[in-house]
């Protein structure tokens, strides 16, 4: 073969699917991202104002490092050549002098050889009014710096550059669940961040996704396959990308035009067997003991229905556990396995709270529809049970679901197997 030309057709619409679908990278094109415009405002506005800096956060999987990847090019344009941007990663060996040598590098300091001894949060302040620009800085995967020193020097460089108006802007991007949790104790710099949560993505931002997708490699999707892969999502953009994926390669290989509910079923099976979450889902469910529920409790768990940070208590799977197993189930028939699921061998779900009123959530968020996905491929479930425990969890998760202080309410049992 000796040209484009000489490609099968169909290489080349299985190529295209694999580009417009990417559950293994986060999204790099700005024009792919805008699905997320109220984050995108908040940022944008936040960098205009001089002395305020950004903190990014939201559990895994939301979409954070793609907005991380996105905004700078969005900052960067030739028509303001005095707006720059850059990100840089984060990592546990990360000290305060390393990261800044990073960021420096990326914005080009180091072209004319010149280098500097990054120690001072004074001198990465005049290093920076250097520049002559307003500098958009994104610190991606924040969480995951492990030196309190690092952490203590970046706080008192938030607050020198904005007590002296500098332009340039910090934005800290990273998993959690609050800015106190990205942040630390360091309460001096709170006013001088603007705070932005990345929630899980709405059904419409979900459709949009796999709308784009699939029209950019000429292919339509019917109304009922788009319904069942947005709420196989749960609101997590890579299942979007992954379900898109595998079915649209699927409809491809069939020579249709038309993705169906078939083709998804089959994109089902393929996530389940080829995802690298497999080996977390086995380490769960996987037990020398017989006739244990490790994979139904883990199911139920995935359908409980939660508040907005993603908590559930024990009482909460009774109901999806017993529609499951089609029996009445109790709490002490199914409490030795959330003990264990919680515990340090399978470390599968966290567990906050005291004796009798504790309460759970998935410590990795994409286990969550994954062990949906394996409960339809493995048919522990079948589509129109999954539609009625979908309905019961949607219906009676709220942001104020429950109280975890409450007390009265004997979310664990005191004894019993």
């Amino acid at each position: 073969m000796s040209g484009q030309e000489d490609v099968p057709p169909k290489l080349v619409r299985l190529a295209q699917v694999s580009h417009a679908f990417t559950p293994a990278a986060p999204v790099d094109d700005a024009s792919l991202f805008a699905d997320r415009p109220n984050e995108v405002f908040a940022c944008v506005q936040a960098l205009w104002q001089k002395g305020l800096h950004i903190a990014l956060y939201g559990e895994r999987g939301v979409g954070k490092t793609s907005l991380a990847n996105v905004l700078p090019r969005l900052v960067k344009d030739d028509r303001l050549p005095y707006l720059n941007g850059v990100r840089v990663d984060c990592n546990t060996n990360d000290g305060y002098r390393s990261i800044w040598r990073k960021v420096f590098k990326a914005l080009g300091a180091f072209e004319d050889g010149t280098e500097f001894d990054f120690e001072d949060p004074e001198e990465v302040r005049f290093r920076l009014e250097a520049l002559e620009q307003i500098t958009l800085i994104v610190l991606d995967e924040f969480d995951r710096i492990a030196d309190d020193g690092a952490l203590s020097l970046l706080a008192d460089t938030v607050k020198t550059l904005s007590d002296h108006a500098t332009s340039a802007t910090l934005m800290f991007v990273g998993v959690a669940e609050s800015v106190e949790h990205l942040l630390g104790e360091h309460e001096s710099i709170v006013r001088s961040v603007r705070q932005v949560h990345m929630p899980r993505m709405s059904q419409g931002e979900l459709g949009a996704i796999l709308d784009t997708g699939f029209s950019s490699v000429d292919l339509a999707i019917t109304v009922p396959a788009r319904t069942r892969a947005i709420r196989m999502a749960e609101g997590l953009p890579h299942f979007a990308h992954l379900l898109g994926l595998h079915s649209g390669q699927a409809t491809v290989q069939d020579d249709r035009d038309e993705v169906t509910d078939v083709d998804l079923d089959r994109a089902l099976s393929e996530a389940v067997r080829t995802h690298s979450i497999l080996s977390e889902y086995q380490r769960a469910t996987q037990s020398p003991q017989p006739h244990h529920l490790f994979e139904e409790v883990l199911l139920a768990c995935a359908f409980a229905p939660r508040n907005e940070l993603g908590y559930f208590r024990a009482a909460d799977i009774r109901e999806p556990l017993s529609m499951i197993m089609q029996e009445e189930m109790s709490i002490p028939r199914y409490q030795r396995h959330l003990n264990e699921l919680s515990g340090y061998s399978r470390l599968t779900l966290q567990k906050e709270g005291e004796p009798r009123h504790y309460i759970y959530r998935f410590r990795n968020p994409l286990l969550q529809p994954f062990a949906k996905m394996v409960g339809l491929a493995k048919r522990r479930i079948n589509e129109d049970l999954r539609q009625r425990l979908q309905t019961l969890q949607e219906q009676r998760s709220a942001p104020t679901l429950f109280d975890a202080t409450e007390p009265g309410v004997p979310l664990e049992p005191s004894s019993g197997r």
